[in-house]
């Protein structure tokens, strides 16, 4: 009979729970099964689930595997009481918070009422029993066990909270500490470029140098002001690749023409650290593949970067091989290696391997961080892949799927090497911008005078202005090739004056100059009307370049015109 109770209530159970409700176990014990069946009946309510039993080692084991918020326990019953049951209850951790209520039909006597209480009673239900009495008092301890349940949920949730926010002060708190470092190093990286600048500018103006003297001053002022231009163009990268807004190009170009480029560079440089470069191709590679070029060789670089500011003597090696249809480009040293310990912070922001490192070597830490992004952006991954302290150098392994274009050829290295001599002559043949008409709307008087020497000295005829409405004025009156538009100008900006052209029906070129040197920048560009790009600081060759390719052809020079800063 006990068993078939016990069932019954099971299939009850799953029954209410699948209609939402939250459920109250309460257990009923009593060795008349009349009484039971009386009580089940009083009891029965959409919320409450009842377990009986008739004796009260049956009543422990159902304790044993339910959580009950009320038991009501019969005084009077064969070879454990009501009492005894009680107290055994109380003695366990499991069960010793259940209230209980006795029922009997003796408790008038203050002696057996003193011996309940002390046995953990709550209260009784006296025979025979009082319908709306009982369901009075059980709905009485319902409800506290309700409220105890929320109260509970309410710590819990309190409890996580804090423990939450215990977590995100101190993530803060190292967040902080490391952009507090992070911003020392980085002003430390700021200010020695600018310092480098500073000073030999200064020596520059002294007019009993000689012309030796002055060019190896503007070799350094050149060389911290592109280390500067990089320190930059990294950290706007990582803000971008951080906050989720880099985007990735997936056009074709010519692989070997880019490790021809990196070969030419890299071994000049080899050369002037008094160490040893080489290119080796591992397997055939395709000579032409599709992604985003310019992120391909900033990831290559950093790394190569990397490995000659931390390889005194020796070697760099950059290998490329082909494989399972990935590109892999292993960058091997015989630098001062890393640590395991350096190596957990290998590739965290705004940290090196460790302070020493900074102080020896100099760098921010971004370049690695920053590879390792791009790199996922890509679809590929960046690691470490061998490394040990003491000079024995480290290997870091940059791999990317290689989506192969239907004209690519399989090439060894020395197809590298005839592109490479190739480019080579290509480059010294230069560009000629010879009777070229060219309107300047800058407002910078220092990137004005500098933009009109890079222009005149190439043969170019250039008219400035300061705004975009003298800009838009001049170029519907004048006889101009190609309008120069700053973005960022005073009364008219870029934008608006070359909508405004645009809408006049000046076909002519204008091409953006701009400081910013996003793709998006460069689409909002394109919408606005205008025909190309350039990004400031203004890089002469890049400038030069872009203004040949819509100059008409020259037939006679021009002198370059005095200019009036």
């Amino acid at each position: 009979m006990i068993g078939q109770l016990i069932t019954d209530s099971k299939l009850q159970k799953k029954e209410m729970s699948a209609s939402g409700h939250i459920m109250f176990d309460i257990l009923v014990v009593d060795d008349i099964k009349d009484n039971l069946l009386a009580l089940n009946a009083i009891l029965q309510r959409d919320d409450v689930r009842i377990f009986q039993a008739l004796a009260g080692n049956q009543a422990l084991e159902l304790m044993l595997k339910n959580d009950f918020c009320l038991a009501i326990l019969d005084v009077r019953m064969p070879g454990m009481s009501g009492f005894e049951l009680a107290e055994l209850m109380r003695g366990s951790r499991k069960t010793k918070d259940i209230p209980i209520i006795f029922v009997t039909a003796t408790a008038k006597e203050q002696s057996f009422a003193f011996k309940g209480y002390e046995s953990g009673a709550v209260d009784f239900l006296l025979k025979p029993l009082d319908t709306q009495a009982v369901r009075s008092k059980v709905n009485i301890f319902i409800e506290l066990h309700r409220q105890k349940n929320e109260l509970k949920e309410q710590l819990n949730t309190i409890t996580s909270l804090l423990a939450n926010l215990s977590h995100a002060k101190d993530a803060a708190e190292r967040a902080n500490s490391s952009k507090s470092q992070f911003l020392a190093n980085m002003s430390h990286e700021i200010r020695t470029p600018i310092g480098a600048i500073l000073g030999f500018t200064d020596l520059m103006k002294n007019p009993d140098n000689s012309a030796a003297e002055n060019r190896d001053y503007m070799e350094i002022i050149d060389r911290n002001s592109q280390q500067m231009l990089r320190l930059i163009d990294d950290i706007l990268d990582l803000s971008k690749v951080e906050a989720g807004m880099m985007t990735i190009e997936d056009l074709e170009f010519s692989l070997a023409d880019l490790l021809a480029d990196i070969n030419s560079v890299m071994t000049f440089k080899a050369h002037e650290n008094g160490i040893e470069f080489s290119l080796s191709l591992e397997t055939l590679i395709p000579n032409i593949i599709s992604s985003d070029q310019l992120r391909v060789r900033q990831i290559i670089n950093n790394l190569l970067g990397n490995a000659f500011k931390f390889t005194a003597k020796g070697s760099v090696q950059l290998k490329v091989s082909h494989e399972k249809s990935n590109l892999v480009f292993k960058v091997v040293d015989t630098g001062v290696g890393i640590s395991p310990e350096q190596e957990t912070r290998l590739f965290k922001p705004f940290a090196q391997a460790d302070l020493s490192t900074t102080r020896k070597f100099g760098g921010t830490g971004l370049g690695l961080v920053l590879s390792r992004r791009l790199a996922e952006t890509l679809g590929g991954e960046l690691k470490l892949s061998a490394s040990a302290e003491g000079g024995a150098g480290s290997a870091f392994t940059f791999s990317m799927p290689c989506v192969q274009t239907e004209e690519a050829e399989f090439v060894d290295v020395e197809a590298i090497k005839i592109v490479s001599k190739a480019g080579a002559e290509a480059r010294k043949d230069g560009f000629s911008l010879s009777r070229l008409k060219i309107l300047l709307a800058e407002d910078s008087p220092d990137n004005q005078f500098l933009i009109n020497m890079y222009l005149c000295k190439e043969g170019a005829k250039v008219t400035i202005v300061s705004d975009g409405s003298q800009a838009v004025k001049l170029a519907l009156t004048g006889d101009f090739d190609i309008v120069l538009m700053d973005i960022q100008m005073p009364i008219l900006d870029g934008h608006e004056a070359t909508k405004m052209l645009r809408r006049a029906q000046f076909t002519k070129p204008i091409i953006a100059l701009t400081a910013h040197a996003m793709k998006e920048e460069k689409e909002k560009c394109i919408g606005s009307g205008f025909t190309d790009f350039l990004t400031k600081p203004i890089q002469r060759d890049r400038l030069i370049s872009v203004l040949a390719s819509y100059s008409p052809k020259a037939t006679s020079d021009i002198k370059c015109p005095p200019f009036k800063s």
